[in-house]
């Protein structure tokens, strides 16, 4: 029985890979901050659980890894916001805690390393969060273990934050404020098909590639909004958060949203009809998904 690793599993992606991997019959191991988590997520017996309280700590990490010897490692850790006050930035999660962790993998190499990273990963993005997200791809590529690269536009799914946090608000207001720049488009793709993606990019023979995952349809976040709030019979009125207070208070998130988070033709990189040999999940379906099982 072949051996995965994962990193961030007990995160609204990671749940679901985890869940796939037990469901192809890998052997799975975690690394976590919290196993009483992770035991309250999974009910599992056969996951292998342990415990790292500092993703840095190379000595510690490396008795972990020694002692799994993985023949797989699927790398999700990451954040979509930082909080400076308890030391949570991008720099230290997207890019120190990859480099400890390739840097390790070179002592121990896995047959393969998948690596999640982000649509709109490119030299001149302006945001921190795609320039740490595209350090850590560097890290990986310069370890010379076999890996791929895959780049999510924005996930649908049950766990999706936006949705959390829309739920108790439309609860007691049909007002909802939100950060959108005008005709800025996103390309959403379904969890499932995120998970499935990456146990797939594990077991196809292809190796140093990277794959752009996007869905069937185009929308802004405002659409999405929307279409999540309609789809279980409720109505909200969105209103837009001004730019200037865009800029001065949340300028990271800004800065992200520097071009369409759309998945294009480029040379090098590959669609998720690729990786998974169908079309994805339809954005409409999807969406419905997400909002019965929010219920």
């Amino acid at each position: 029985m072949e051996k995965i690793l994962i990193t961030g599993g007990t995160g609204f992606v990671g749940r679901y890979i985890v869940r796939e991997a037990l469901k192809k019959g890998y052997e799975t191991h975690l690394i976590i901050r919290n196993p009483s988590k992770a035991q309250k997520i999974f009910f599992d017996e056969r996951l292998r659980l342990y415990q790292l309280n500092d993703f840095t700590n190379k000595i510690e990490l490396l008795k972990i890894i020694s002692h799994i010897k993985p023949d797989y490692v699927i790398h999700l850790i990451g954040i979509i916001q930082q909080i400076k006050s308890k030391g949570i930035t991008f720099e230290k999660v997207h890019y120190e805690y990859s480099k400890t962790l390739y840097e390790v993998l070179k002592q121990i190499p896995p047959k393969k390393v998948v690596h999640m990273s982000a649509l709109g990963v490119e030299e001149n993005a302006p945001s921190k969060y795609h320039k740490t997200k595209l350090m850590a791809e560097k890290e990986l590529q310069n370890t010379g273990i076999p890996y791929v690269i895959i780049r999510p536009s924005f996930i649908l799914g049950p766990e999706q934050l936006l949705f959390a946090k829309i739920k108790p608000i439309i609860k007691k207001t049909p007002l909802f404020i939100f950060p959108e720049i005008k005709g800025y488009k996103f390309q959403p793709i379904d969890v499932r098909d995120v998970a499935e993606s990456f146990i797939r990019a594990m077991e196809v023979g292809d190796n140093n590639i990277i794959f752009e995952l996007c869905g069937d349809e185009n929308v802004t976040i405002g659409e999405i909004v929307h279409d999540f709030v309609n789809s279980f019979g409720k109505k909200v009125i969105l209103i837009p958060l001004p730019m200037f207070i865009l800029r001065i208070f949340a300028s990271e998130q800004y800065k992200m949203m520097w071009r369409h988070n759309i998945c294009e033709d480029k040379k090098g990189v590959y669609p998720v009809q690729k990786l998974i040999g169908r079309k994805p999940i339809p954005y409409r379906e999807s969406i419905r998904w997400s909002s019965f099982s929010n219920l």
